[in-house]
């Protein structure tokens, strides 16, 4: 089905350093637009140590080629290709990883021994992966497992999800009560920089946006926006970069949409999405990282 959908200003409103949004920071659905039905996973049936319908994500990027992650004598493990896949993309944002001395990372589990075998299939346990240095989240009412080589909400020192006193802890931000908005607060912090996008209305318009804006709802951040290239993803890309170089960081399961003349790529994540804003030369011009989710793609 063709899912229509309209951005309501959350990455291309523009609003100056001494005014707040005029409108809801998040993206929503026409009412009229179809969005496409997910089959609810199947019901877990007595002590099934394994089930078709889990489902494994590395940095948000689902890996259902490897297979699910299975549960043997109350333990999780991920497929052995999923372990040393994640291990590998750790590596390049840590370089200094415990495994990294040895030659692969398949040799590291094969020469420590910490390769099960299961009914004839090889399996690595999540926790030796926690042991090497990712993170690791198990979804229980959805079955879904989220491999994490980096806090994908997070640039620099900050992340979504922080308190504002976090926050001013770490950056200087001007903040401005959001009036009319879904956010308490929307803060603004470092260089103002035009920005220029078309409206529903086929018209150009062309305002100033700050190197990092950020949004607060009942003391939490909810998004960060990020204008400059001196603020970079967990993984490494940055305004500035093409949606090629976006791709090769971030992967290639993502949903593209075409809004106000600008081509997003919008990456879901563990607990949020990652939006990428390129212009007519596929460049990024904005990257948002947000707490939500679209309806239908959550994982």
């Amino acid at each position: 089905m063709k899912k229509i959908l309209y951005f309501a200003c959350f990455l291309f409103f523009t609003g100056t350093a001494g005014q707040a949004a005029a409108a809801p920071p998040l993206p929503v659905f026409d009412d009229n637009s179809e969005v496409e039905e997910q089959e609810a996973p199947a019901e877990e049936s007595g002590d099934r140590e394994t089930a078709e319908e889990y489902e494994l994500y590395i940095d948000g990027q689902s890996d259902s080629l490897s297979g699910p992650p299975v549960f043997n004598n109350g333990e999780l493990l991920v497929p052995l290709t999923a372990a040393v896949r994640g291990m590998n993309e750790f590596a390049e944002v840590e370089r200094n990883a415990v495994f990294t001395e040895a030659d692969s990372a398949y040799d590291y589990l094969e020469e420590n021994q910490l390769i099960v075998e299961i009914d004839g299939r090889e399996f690595v346990n999540v926790t030796t992966l926690q042991d090497a240095g990712l993170t690791a989240d198990w979804k229980d009412d959805s079955g879904r497992l989220h491999l994490e080589t980096a806090d994908m909400l997070s640039t620099g020192n900050i992340r979504v999800g922080e308190s504002i006193d976090d926050i001013n802890n770490k950056i200087d931000i001007h903040w401005n009560t959001a009036f009319g908005n879904a956010a308490d607060y929307i803060g603004f912090h470092g260089n103002m920089h035009e920005f220029t996008y078309t409206d529903r209305f086929g018209e150009n318009r062309t305002g100033e946006v700050p190197d990092l804006q950020v949004e607060a709802a009942e003391n939490q951040v909810t998004y960060l926006i990020l204008s400059s290239s001196e603020w970079e993803t967990a993984r490494g890309a940055a305004v500035g970069d093409s949606l090629f170089d976006v791709a090769r960081a971030h992967g290639s399961d993502y949903i593209q949409e075409e809004i106000d003349g600008k081509t997003v790529h919008i990456y879901h994540v563990n607990n949020g999405s990652l939006w990428f804003i390129a212009n007519e030369n596929k460049d990024v011009e904005r990257i948002g990282l947000w707490s939500g989710q679209l309806e239908g793609y959550e994982r």
